[in-house]
């Protein structure tokens, strides 16, 4: 019908070979046909919106918070899918650069800053670092200046691994759960809260179950492979740190697992009770009736414990610090100089005492740290490293002593190597709580 009328409007010939009547005519019959196809298109989407409120009211198609809990909504710096680069405040500027290397700030000349770094820290000879300078354009040399110095600088920067592993199976005392929670048949909302005097007696009664003990032990096993290079090689004695939980069952399951570790490697730090089981700091969408309300103070109150223990694991490596400017005098000619130690970065073993002694064969510079924890905690930490949306943790799975490796590069990129992997765990070894196998 549009075209029609179009037709007509823009062919004024056609009207005037017609009789005034037949174009008079045909213009109405377009006109009414026109309004009886619209009147109809209106009659069909009101009955379609109808019928998309009727199915709505049994059970909506989209879910969001609703309004009165939009205050806990979990809004990321920039919205999805954008990407933060300082996402741990550690991305560098030129001037803490040029500061760390103990060059001129402002950076007058940026090529002959990149030559001097590259001579002062690396074996690479001046011809590939001048092709490296021309192939780069003038406006990304600020650039290529970090990325030199978070590779090469006094040993570069390290790639840091975490690897969160879901405690083993664990006899999980329903009858004991229901007693100390519900003491008058309703439920205590104090309990499992930082106050709360009795979770502690639930917790020390939640140990490990004979088939936990062996996932434990899998990954114990598997873990020693996977670390073999930092567990082994000279000059990486400080590359590989354990961290648990407060909760027992993941004390046994680190336990278990350190007993496959060589001890003299690998530094255990104190159980943290931030890296405990609880709801984190974001609704889980979907959502049932009335779970929004019942979780409003748990996402408040163990939602920042969480997140304050995801600050203190994901951040990028940084180089070591300078080394200390060399003691003035001479040493007497019988004395023999003092060895040089090597640099680690973030793991804080000394650095060398000059640049120089950084050239030539590196040590990898890539750290680990296991996190034995639970599995909302690993939801949360996965979802939230990705800068992907946390309200999405109840839709990932972690099976218990299942492994997820996530990377972190000096540059701030992330990658998530492996999400709940139990390909070191047998079938029958497998289980999620007290589901055992994979048909649950």
């Amino acid at each position: 019908v549009a075209h029609m009328h179009r037709l007509l409007r823009r062919a004024p010939g056609l009207a005037a070979a017609a009789s005034t009547s037949a174009y008079r005519l045909l213009r109405g019959r377009a006109t009414r046909l026109a309004a009886a196809v619209t009147a109809s298109a209106a009659a069909g989407i009101v009955l379609q919106q109808a019928a998309i409120a009727t199915c709505e009211s049994d059970q909506p198609r989209f879910q969001d918070l609703p309004p009165e809990y939009e205050s806990q909504r979990f809004v990321p710096v920039a919205p999805y899918p954008a990407w933060d680069s300082n996402w741990d405040y550690c991305e560098l500027t030129v001037k803490e650069v040029a500061h760390a290397l103990k060059h001129e700030y402002p950076v007058l000349d940026y090529a002959d800053a990149i030559r001097k770094l590259y001579a002062d820290h690396t074996d690479r000879s001046a011809d590939r670092v001048e092709k490296l300078i021309r192939n780069t354009p003038a406006d990304e040399l600020p650039s290529l200046y970090k990325r030199a110095y978070l590779d090469h600088a006094y040993g570069g920067a390290v790639t840091r691994h975490i690897i969160l592993v879901r405690h083993g199976q664990y006899d999980e005392q329903s009858g004991l759960a229901r007693t100390l929670s519900r003491p008058d048949g309703v439920r205590d909302r104090d309990f499992g809260m930082p106050t709360d005097d009795k979770y502690p007696q639930l917790d020390a009664a939640q140990q490990l179950t004979p088939l936990g003990r062996r996932q434990a032990e899998a990954t114990g096993r598997r873990i020693a492979e996977l670390l073999k290079g930092p567990l082994s090689a000279s000059g990486r004695e400080a590359h590989v740190r354990m961290h648990v939980s407060t909760l027992q069952r993941a004390k046994e399951t680190a336990d278990i697992i350190a007993e496959a570790l060589p001890a003299e490697r690998v530094r255990r730090l104190p159980p943290d009770a931030s890296l405990a089981e609880g709801y984190p700091p974001a609704h889980c969408i979907p959502y049932g009736r009335g779970a929004i309300s019942a979780g409003a103070r748990d996402v408040h109150v163990e939602g920042a414990r969480i997140e304050a223990a995801y600050r203190s694991l994901f951040y990028r490596g940084k180089p070591p610090y300078p080394p200390p400017p060399p003691t003035s005098g001479t040493a007497p000619a019988d004395s023999q100089a003092a060895p040089v130690p090597t640099a680690v970065g973030a793991a804080g073993t000394p650095t060398a005492g000059r640049a120089d002694a950084f050239k030539g064969e590196r040590v990898p510079h890539h750290e680990y740290d296991v996190v034995v924890c639970h599995g909302n905690v690993i939801r949360y930490f996965a979802l939230r490293a990705l800068q992907l949306p946390p309200e999405a943790w109840l839709r990932l799975c972690t099976y218990n002593c299942s492994l997820t490796h996530i990377k972190v590069r000096p540059s701030g990129s992330v990658s998530l190597i492996s999400l709940g992997d139990t390909g070191h765990l047998r079938l029958e070894e497998s289980s999620f709580s007290m589901h055992e196998g994979y048909e649950w």
